[in-house]
């Protein structure tokens, strides 16, 4: 059943499903991301984060023996609380070795963590993909 709206809270309505649909694609990234990163120590998949308008976060400090398992279902928010129309939200690894992983999994480095082939650059097109999907399952919400 459609739903009603006042012309004058429609501006409104579509934001706030246009800031509902940035939310779930910022965190079906990340999540994606964090569950695929390779693990030796857990350092990498723990120094994941999602910036707004910044990537500034330079990743967990080295020294620890072993590291938690990071919560895939939520993102590690640097900076801000909330996905907002207007504002562009970089999911990022700012560890030294970060690059030297995903082109490792391209064929173009040595490390025996990778997981498949190019698994960042993968994970960017399947979320672009899944775009409509994600926007049909909010417009279902309400």
């Amino acid at each position: 059943m459609a739903r009603n709206i006042k012309i004058t809270a429609v501006p409104q309505h579509v934001k706030n499903k246009y800031e509902k649909l940035i939310a779930a694609a910022v965190a079906e990234t990340y999540k994606s991301v964090v569950q695929k990163s390779p693990v030796d120590t857990g350092r990498f998949k723990l120094s994941w984060a999602v910036g707004e308008n910044d990537a500034s976060f330079p990743g967990e400090s080295a020294g620890k023996d072993s590291y938690p398992e990071p919560n895939a279902e939520q993102s590690r928010k640097i900076g801000y609380q909330k996905e907002r129309m207007g504002n562009v939200y970089n999911v990022y690894n700012n560890l030294p070795y970060a690059e030297k992983l995903e082109t490792a999994s391209l064929g173009k480095g040595s490390s025996k963590q990778t997981n498949g082939p190019g698994w960042v650059r993968a994970t960017a097109k399947r979320v672009q993909s899944i775009i409509p999907t994600l926007a049909a399952r909010i417009e279902a919400e309400s």
